[in-house]
């Protein structure tokens, strides 16, 4: 059964009044996920996300820190799928992470306009969609060449195999809309797929 742990669950942790909603979701995130890793990635969506986003508003880099939210509270009964590419899985983790932080949100009193937009971004974090959700789905794969990529290629690859972790890599760089942001990506996708080559060997 799915369970999300909001406001009620972490109290004063997150009930300041001197914490801006920002601050209030990046509380929240880490809390949820406990992992410096994974904090570093959602660090660096947002910071992509404004590079390529320029002008962003809080809705924007909510959407960009709390995109993987599903992952946190993935519903235990949900199978989850051998490939990282099941479309029908990626939607899912699409809206029940924008769900999910779209109550959080209403919870501690967002707008309801900002609160839609940030539901907008997140269900299309994946595959991109309008100009800002590809912005953010570019920002995603750009941040995850820069700090998960490693992890995958160390670490799972001996375990998931080879060609699993190849379709993952090749997946997050081809999807990037552009070559010029494609570029900011290139030198870390190269290098981990010629380390992952090496690993099969």
């Amino acid at each position: 059964m799915f369970v999300c742990f909001t406001t009620a669950t972490f109290g004063s942790l997150i009930s300041s009044s001197f914490m801006s909603l920002y601050e209030k979701v990046v509380a929240f995130v880490d809390i949820s996920f406990h992992d410096v890793l994974q904090k570093r990635h959602f660090e660096k969506t947002v910071f992509w996300f404004e590079r390529f986003l320029p002008g962003l508003t809080e809705a924007h880099r909510i959407a960009a820190y709390a995109h993987d939210s599903e992952r946190a509270f993935r519903d235990e009964t949900k199978r989850v799928p051998q490939n990282y590419l099941d479309a029908d899985f990626l939607r899912y983790h699409c809206e029940k992470g924008a769900e999910i932080i779209g109550i959080f949100l209403s919870e501690n009193g967002a707008g309801e306009a900002d609160i839609e937009k940030v539901k907008h971004l997140i269900s299309g974090h994946e595959f991109g969609g309008d100009l800002e959700q590809t912005a953010l789905m570019d920002a995603d794969s750009v941040s995850y060449f820069e700090t998960a990529v490693e992890m995958f290629v160390s670490k799972r690859a001996s375990i998931q195999g080879y060609e699993k972790i190849k379709e993952k890599l090749d997946w997050m760089f081809n999807r990037i809309s552009s070559p010029e942001r494609k570029a900011f990506a290139k030198e870390n996708y190269e290098k981990w797929s010629i380390e992952l080559e090496k690993s099969k060997k």
